[in-house]
Formats: C-alpha cells, sequence, structure tokens
C-alpha cells in the first residue's frame, strides 16, 4: 500500500518496541576473576566501576551473524507460506546489517535525533545467581578463584544511563535470545509489519528500519549452545565521533580489546 502519510509510517515503526525482547528487570549477577573483583569494586573510589568490551572484539566469532542468517529463513518461511509476494521477499533478503543507529543528543536542553556509526559496549551478567557452568571458568587446574557480584537491574540501567547523559551515547538491558523458534518469532513479527507498508515509494525506508533492527538482533541472538549461561547484557551504543568517553584497552589471550568502564553509584552486594 501507498502511504498516505509518511510521518505516520515513521512514527509507527519508532515506537515498534516488540521487534526485541522486553529490557530485563530481575537480579542478575556478575562472574568474575580476583583482579576483576578488585578492579570493580576498588578501581574508583567513589563507585563501582564495570568493564564493557567492544562486541566485535570477543571471543565468539559467530557474534553478530546470527540474526542475519535467521532473517534469510524467516523471509523464505513467510513467502513458502504465501505471506509475502517475491517482490517483498527480495527486498527483505537483500537488506545487510546497518553502519549507523540512531542517537538521541541533548542539545540547548532539547533532544534531537541524528544517526552515526557507533562502537558497541558489552557487559555481560548471568541471570543464575549460582552457575556451576560460570563458576567453572575460575576453577582451572587446582583453582578455585572466582567471585560473584549481584546487582539490581534497575538500578544498574538508571545508572549507567545516568552516566552517560549529555553524551552521544545510549544503552539498554536485554536477555540473550538463545532459542532459534524465539529469534525467528520476534524477526518475523517485524517483518510482517513492514510488509503491510510495502511499496516501491517505502522500500528504502523498509530497508533501514530492518538494517538498523539487525544491529540489535545481532547483539542479543546467541546461538542455542551457549544457553547455558543465561546471559544478560548491558549494550551501550557510542558513537565514534563522541569524545567525552573514555576508551581504554587490556590484553586477553594476545589480543588487544577496548573497554569503556560503566560507573554505578548504587548499592552491589558481594558474595
Amino acid at each position: 500500500m501507498i502511504m498516505d502519510n509518511m510521518e505516520q509510517f515513521k512514527i509507527l515503526m519508532a515506537m515498534d518496541v516488540h521487534y526485541m525482547p522486553s529490557e530485563y528487570e530481575g537480579n542478575i549477577y556478575h562472574y568474575t576473576s580476583p583482579i576483576g573483583f578488585q578492579s570493580i569494586l576498588f578501581g574508583d573510589r567513589l563507585a563501582v566501576c564495570l568493564w564493557a568490551s567492544r562486541y566485535d572484539c570477543l571471543n565468539d566469532a559467530s557474534e553478530g551473524t546470527v540474526a542475519e542468517e535467521i532473517l534469510q529463513e524467516v523471509s523464505m518461511d513467510l513467502l513458502v507460506k504465501k505471506e509475502i509476494s517475491k517482490e517483498v521477499y527480495d527486498v527483505f533478503t537483500s537488506v545487510k546489517t546497518s553502519r549507523t543507529i540512531p542517537l538521541l543528543r541533548e542539545a540547548g536542553g532539547e533532544l534531537k535525533a541524528t544517526r552515526a556509526e557507533c562502537n558497541r559496549y558489552i557487559c555481560s551478567f548471568s541471570k543464575n545467581s549460582d552457575s556451576l557452568s560460570m563458576w567453572n571458568y575460575y576453577s582451572k587446574g587446582n583453582k578455585y578463584e572466582g567471585f560473584k557480584i549481584g546487582f539490581c537491574s534497575k538500578g544498574l540501567k538508571d545508572d549507567v544511563r545516568d552516566f552517560f547523559r549529555g553524551t552521544e551515547a545510549k544503552s539498554y538491558i536485554y536477555p540473550v535470545v538463545y532459542k532459534k523458534d524465539d529469534q525467528k518469532k520476534l524477526i518475523e513479527r517485524s517483518l510482517l509489519k513492514l510488509k503491510d507498508f510495502y511499496s516501491e515509494e517505502n522500500i528504502p525506508r523498509i530497508r533501514a528500519i530492518i538494517a538498523t533492527r539487525l544491529l540489535d538482533w545481532g547483539l542479543v541472538f546467541k546461538k542455542e549452545c551457549f544457553q547455558h549461561e543465561e546471559e544478560v547484557r548491558v549494550i551501550v551504543d557510542i558513537a565514534k565521533r563522541e569524545r567525552q568517553i573514555s576508551v581504554n584497552y587490556r590484553i586477553n589471550s594476545g589480543y588487544v580489546i577496548p573497554y569503556i568502564c560503566l560507573l554505578y553509584t548504587s548499592d552491589a552486594a558481594d558474595e
């Protein structure tokens, strides 16, 4: 259909939050080494300081690739079921993950919308307060040197957002989606809404929306073999042109990994 009001289309898509899982609201737990424990609690004398590492430097080579694979599968399923036409299928399957992210920046007391190429950072937690698989990371050989720090996810989310206020950055706290059926449902729901607005005129906008959503899906979709981690992620998008946020570097297994600090000022209970 051809939109009578293009602004209506933009607003509808901007308000469609159901393409992602709901932000997590329970307690979460960060498992770490003795050195990590010391850095988190005593690295900054005024606050708990968590590290968020750049996602493309993590140890899972499949990071960010699962969503594009699922998009292709869902599009084919919809075509076979005749829920979309071949023209719509071709549009959906030709989209690649965007390199820019929509952001809001405070300027002159007003919030202004912009797009920017971003670096994306992740700080990982688990829903499980006593995860054997997570403890195993810190019990190699005869060493049993792991620590667990518990957080209230709502307090963490609010403090992280306050910390980045006034910068070109935004943050979320999402549970990772492991089951393929759940991943397909999220993408299918989004594609079916977009299908209703398909027209030659709307093709560039539809592609832009899917490309941006692939970025978000890419950070919360993981292969089912990782589901034992029960991971929840704090995700921070930072515009590459942003200069107010310091980027630090650490060495892990011979690789240089960029990371940022997330200052969290509420109470945390260490165990």
